[in-house]
């Protein structure tokens, strides 16, 4: 038993094996964008805690050391 897939369409529901075929086409190009964009958000996300780790290593190589006793100077 198969269930007719339908779409919402400005608050109106369609089945889409009713909608021409050209509209068929736009609904699966829009649900291929939509996967697409969902994608490079992952990405996008997964970017930002790589790009938030350099930083925060930057940071940390720059600011001084709290925990380094300082060098004892050598008396000539």
């Amino acid at each position: 038993m198969s269930e007719e897939q339908t779409i919402v369409i400005n608050d109106e529901e369609h089945n889409v094996s009713e909608l021409t075929v050209e509209t068929q086409m736009h609904v699966a190009r829009v649900a291929e964008i939509r996967q697409e964009i969902a994608r490079l958000q992952m990405q996008i996300n997964e970017r930002q805690v790589v790009l938030n780790a350099y930083g925060e290593a930057i940071v940390n190589a720059v600011k001084p050391a709290e925990d380094e006793e300082p060098e004892a100077e050598v008396v000539q």
